[in-house]
């Protein structure tokens, strides 16, 4: 088997689990569908793999890998659907043993077909709790290695503070320090520091030595721990300060700034976060921050883009709130002639350079970071509302132009802030725009347009519910459709009044929806429409009543078939031929037998038995049977459409018998029943090629 064979081969072992999982949620255990699913998948997983073999299937949020090599796979099979359940369900992998993983994939089919969809953490105990299938071994996501830590977390007072610990160990090996005893006693607390400095006639040596051997010891560790060390560090350092007086206090915030950015420049957490807190330390103690100081708080806190690389993210934030805190300086009494530089920027070369090199998609690229800027620092003002206007307004531009990049980079923003502006902004332009794009751009691009759709969000859906009224394309109306399906329960108030709109194609993607969403309150918001509802409105609710497995969806699908009405009949003949379940099937098969005569050649005759033979349930062969057998010479209108639609039926239906039959009837002296018999077999041989 090539390795494209077997990745195919993979894919659809896969996509027989998914098919199997479905139809166990929507038909009982006694369904004559569910063995011959089970055997399929059983026969499919044994010729994917020797006997005494080992394969591993490992998964990622919408990747799956058999033997460690990826396989490809389109996001619409059933395959990948699985695939996201597994790894929702807190699998890494999964390890196949043959041949008993043959009966292990259908019992697992069988075990996940018994958890909710989408699955939860009470789903993922009770997959894992257990014991195995057979030939299959879960291998769940590890995350025994992962540690989450808060810095600003309070510690007990046993906790252990390794910076601290090996603080004390250096102050106590060198013997800077007096009442050394008590330090390598393990008793060096900032309290502790901060009587030995109020007791020192030299407190700025100590200063000095001491801020050293902090910024040795935060340079120290791995990269992976050095937030962490740096966390203790400034920790030690607030508390040693708050416990100072006031001169000592303003000394060690000079010290701290003289020495420890020097400790290690490479490091930027070191040398900013320190910087930081003396800056935070000034402002608390209404301490004029110097003008060179305010000017490096200016960098630090400028766009990440901006910055040189590697810079750490948190600081920025970090400044520019601090930034915002400065106190604003005396206005500028100057005139405006004192107020001008003395040289005329304009005239240089580089200058000039400059100003040619920004044009608009330069500058607009600069004001988006800018709006965000203006966002994030004052996110409740007059100003931040504005900005968000404006940045709805860049959104819809960037569609119009054809800049994605820039689009998905603003949707989530976008969805994320409390505007009102922006949100008619997006309403009124982004949204139309987006529905624009999808008939300009490139079919590649569609899953793009859509997820910046969906991460709008809520304020969005208004508008696209709209443009899903009015939009002819078919293409677009699946993906729309698809965004609002994406927001789940939350777009229930949105879309239950298009229920009652005059246009029956938006009632029916209403219904459509709302089959999606799901829930006893849905089913019961369908059934009221029933009454009075158009043929392809009908169609719709009632496959959402069978989906959605609602109680009484046998009942009202019974009462449909025998509506008096032919169009409203006709709806319910053609949802029942996609329903393979026993009950259905035998009242279609008594129908049709009650019509046996003078009304066989009503259409809602030839309805029913099409419906059976779509459906290939043997338990129809009897009566189809019963049509081929009857005599022309007893009934006054030919018999040759009934007798051929019949040999049709029998051609698609299931099981050896039919089978055998069918072939009889390929060489039946009827020639019309001949030739129906014939082109049946040959395009079921097709259609089943083609699955494969």
């Amino acid at each position: 088997m090539t390795e494209e064979d077997r990745a195919a081969a993979v894919v659809r072992l896969f996509s027989d689990v998914e098919a199997l999982r479905r139809a166990l949620r929507l038909y009982p255990p006694s369904h004559p569908s569910l063995q011959p699913a089970r055997a399929r998948l059983r026969e499919r997983a044994l010729a994917l793999a020797d006997p005494g073999e080992v394969a591993t299937a490992s998964f990622g949020p919408d990747r799956l890998f058999w033997a460690g090599e990826e396989v490809a796979m389109p996001a619409t099979v059933p395959a990948a659907r699985l695939v996201r359940m597994l790894f929702h369900l807190g699998l890494a992998a999964i390890h196949l043993s043959f041949p008993e993983a043959a009966d292990g994939v259908v019992e697992l089919a069988d075990r996940l077909a018994a958890l909710n969809d989408p699955p939860g953490e009470a789903d993922r105990v009770r997959l894992l709790g257990g014991a195995a299938p057979a030939g299959v071994e879960f291998v769940p996501i590890d995350l025994s290695g992962v540690q989450l830590l808060d810095s600003d977390h309070a510690r007990d007072e046993r906790s252990s503070r390794p910076v601290w610990a090996e603080l004390a160990r250096r102050l106590a090996r060198d013997g800077a320090f007096a009442a050394v005893g008590k330090i390598r006693q393990g008793e060096l607390k900032p309290g502790t520091v901060a009587e030995l400095l109020a007791a020192a006639s030299d407190p700025e040596t100590l200063f000095d030595h001491l801020f050293i051997q902090l910024a040795e010891i935060a340079r120290a560790p791995a990269l992976d721990r050095r937030p962490v060390a740096l966390a203790e560090v400034r920790e030690f350092f607030a508390e040693l300060i708050s416990l100072l007086d006031h001169d000592r206090r303003r000394l060690a915030v000079v010290t701290g700034l003289r020495h420890l950015p020097l400790a290690n420049p490479d490091d930027p957490w070191v040398a900013g976060e320190l910087l930081l807190d003396a800056i935070e330390r000034m402002l608390l103690e209404n301490l004029p921050v110097p003008e060179v100081v305010q000017r490096v708080l200016h960098r630090m806190a400028a766009p990440l883009s901006d910055q040189p690389a590697g810079a750490p993210g948190d600081l920025a934030v970090r400044a520019r709130h601090l930034l915002a805190r400065l106190p604003l300086g005396p206005p500028d009494t100057r005139n405006e002639e004192e107020a001008r530089p003395g040289v005329d920027w304009r005239e240089a070369a580089h200058a000039q350079e400059l100003v040619a090199e920004l044009g608009d998609e330069r500058l607009r690229l600069h004001l988006i970071r800018l709006l965000q800027e203006t966002i994030m620092l004052w996110p409740d003002s007059p100003i931040a509302e504005s900005a968000a206007a404006r940045l709805a307004e860049e959104f819809a531009t960037a569609l119009d132009v054809g800049d994605l990049e820039t689009a998905v980079r603003l949707a989530p923003l976008l969805g994320a802030i409390r505007s009102a502006k922006a949100h008619q902004a997006i309403r009124e332009n982004g949204v139309p725009a987006a529905v624009r794009a999808f008939k300009t751009l490139e079919k590649s691009h569609h899953p793009d347009l859509t997820a910046l759709l969906i991460a709008l969000g809520e304020p969005a859906l208004p508008a696209v519910l709209e443009a899903l009224g009015e939009e002819a394309s078919l293409a677009v109306r699946k993906r729309l459709l698809e965004v609002v399906a994406r927001q789940g329960r939350r777009a229930l108030p949105y879309v239950q009044p298009m229920l009652d709109d005059p246009r029956w194609y938006v009632v029916r993607n209403a219904v459509f929806l709302l089959r999606r969403f799901g829930g006893p309150d849905v089913s019961a918001l369908l059934k009221s429409r029933i009454e009075g509802a158009t043929p392809k409105v009908l169609l719709e609710i009632l496959k959402a009543l069978v989906e959605l497995q609602d109680p009484d969806w046998f009942k009202l699908l019974l009462q449909i078939i025998d509506s008096a009405d032919d169009e409203r009949r006709r709806v319910g003949i053609d949802v029942a031929s996609r329903i393979r379940h026993p009950d259905v099937v035998g009242a279609l098969v008594r129908r049709l037998r009650e019509n046996i005569g003078n009304r066989l050649r009503e259409p809602a005759s030839l309805d029913l038995i099409r419906a059976l033979g779509r459906i290939r349930d043997p338990a129809a062969l009897g009566v189809l049977r019963e049509i081929l057998a009857l005599k022309q010479w007893r009934y006054p209108f030919p018999l040759t459409e009934p007798r051929r639609e019949a040999a049709a039926a029998i051609a698609r239906l299931e099981g050896s018998e039919a089978g055998r039959l069918a072939a009889a009837l390929t060489r039946d002296r009827d020639g019309d029943v001949a030739e129906a018999a014939r082109v049946a077999l040959r395009a079921q041989t097709e259609k089943e090629e083609d699955e494969e």
